[in-house]
């Protein structure tokens, strides 16, 4: 797992592996390179006009976070490999299951009820809201929730995985939007009533983990990307 980054001081300028680390994991999250494509550092180091030493840091960085990989001879984003996505998202829900069994037991009363207010904020979001907007409310959600299990690794681990697999997330998240706004308030019934079990059942039936679904959000994806990339 990377390390966390620490945010540059206030009126320090950005480096320049920083900066991009910074482009390329957005291009990266955003889908701007295939899945399997191979990182063509020239081209990239005089789009970005930096030179190949901080270049090669930031793809190095991106390697250790998971969102590339070393090939020996170059750079790759990650293929989208059934096996491994599998793995990624049954680690998502051990992950998630940790953290609402946590946030059961840690979650104050106040916390909730602004956990409640926000639900109530992204229900009312837009019908017309793009995938990318019900995405952000989505990991908040999430986020949230692993922020009041009070448990730092947790939440890490549970935003880098969130990154790793953003456009199987991306592309599940079409037309479900209402069964996700359901289920996340029936999450937070279960936290907030103290139930345990229910809240982690209810977490575990809300993620995408059954391998038939994954496998037809893998296919999806690969088809999202391709025929975007011919347009």
């Amino acid at each position: 797992m990377a390390k966390e980054t620490k945010p540059a001081k206030a009126g320090t300028p950005m480096s320049s592996s920083h900066r991009a680390h910074a482009q390329l994991r957005e291009q990266l999250l955003r889908s701007k390179f295939l899945p399997g494509q191979k990182i063509n550092e020239v081209e990239i180091a005089t789009s970005l006009e930096i030179s190949r030493t901080p270049l090669r840091e930031a793809l190095n960085r991106l390697v250790a976070e998971g969102l590339l990989v070393d090939r020996g001879r170059g750079f790759s984003v990650p293929g989208l490999e059934p096996e491994m996505v599998f793995d990624l998202f049954e680690a998502r829900v051990e992950i998630e299951c940790a953290t609402v069994r946590l946030a059961c037991e840690r979650a104050e009363e106040a916390e909730l009820e602004a956990l409640s207010d926000f639900l109530k904020e992204s229900m009312a979001e837009s019908p017309d809201a793009s995938v990318d907007r019900l995405i952000e409310l989505d990991i908040r959600f999430h986020d949230t929730i692993a922020e009041l299990a009070r448990n730092k690794v947790l939440r890490q681990t549970l935003s880098n995985l969130n990154d790793r697999i953003h456009l199987i997330r991306w592309i599940a998240m079409e037309g479900r939007r209402e069964r996700t706004q359901s289920q996340h308030r029936e999450i937070l019934d279960h936290i907030r009533a103290r139930d345990t079990a229910g809240a982690i059942a209810a977490m575990r039936e809300h993620i995408l983990h059954r391998n038939e679904d994954i496998l037809e959000a893998i296919k999806a994806a690969y088809g999202h990307v391709y025929t975007r990339s011919s347009a």
